[in-house]
């Protein structure tokens, strides 16, 4: 770790960050030893004190494997992918969100926590996807997004009504073996986010490290956009 650690110090500074990289990984370490090591642990590799107890388990950062990415399916995040969220959280897991950290905190973390995995020094990252030109839910664009569903055969995992309960869904294992549910995709709050921005960002990248597949080469931008604004339709019925 501190052969890779002294390599990864030679790598350019994240964007928002103060001083050096060193210095900026330096101070993500102690954010991460005051705020996420019970459940990251004290090698951010998931096995915090906190981590048997939990479901999900914590990420292990030292894989370099991220579900929630701008970018496509086996590359890096970007630093504003990590960056987004730490500062949002992922509902419904143990991650809380730390908008109240100040940013060059958050920044400094991101540094910290891509210290952890030699992928971040051997890999390029990414480029973010493209976004289309946003549209609103309509009447029409969520009945193409249900085609979509279907055709896609998502209910297979996410079931007809898209609340996570699909005929394979007890049998979902992520890369670690361990079992995984499909989403509930009628939850107001959703894990990626809160719009439909960040369902097309899954559906199009895919959540690594589990069933949930890249679709960027399935649809068109078009197309995953009608079916981000269908099942962001659903969760909005239960929204506030």
């Amino acid at each position: 770790m501190m052969v890779f650690l002294a390599i990864a110090l030679a790598a350019p500074v994240a964007d928002g960050t103060e001083g050096s990289l060193a210095e900026a990984v330096e101070r993500g370490r102690a954010v991460h030893m005051e705020q996420c090591v019970s459940c990251h642990g004290v090698q951010g590799d998931g096995r915090g004190e906190a981590a048997a107890s939990l479901n999900p388990p914590p990420r292990n950062f030292t894989t370099g494997v991220y579900k929630f990415r701008s970018t496509m399916s086996g590359q890096l995040p970007t630093d504003d992918d990590l960056f987004r969220t730490i500062t949002i959280g992922i509902v419904g897991t143990s991650m809380d969100r730390y908008a109240a950290l100040p940013e060059r905190d958050r920044r400094a973390l991101v540094a910290y926590l891509k210290s952890l995995s030699p992928r971040f020094v051997q890999e390029e990252t990414g480029a973010p996807i493209p976004f289309p030109p946003p549209r609103p839910l309509t009447p029409e664009s969520a009945a193409r997004g249900r085609a979509l569903y279907e055709r896609m055969q998502c209910a297979v995992c996410h079931g007809d009504g898209a609340r996570g309960d699909g005929p394979l869904a007890a049998d979902l294992n992520d890369t670690d073996g361990l079992p995984i549910r499909p989403a509930d995709l009628a939850r107001w709050k959703l894990k990626g986010g809160p719009a439909p921005e960040s369902v097309y960002r899954s559906v199009m990248t895919g959540l690594d490290g589990t069933p949930m597949p890249s679709y960027g080469d399935s649809l068109t931008p078009d197309e995953a956009w009608d079916l981000a604004l269908y099942i962001f339709s659903l969760s909005a019925r239960e929204g506030p």
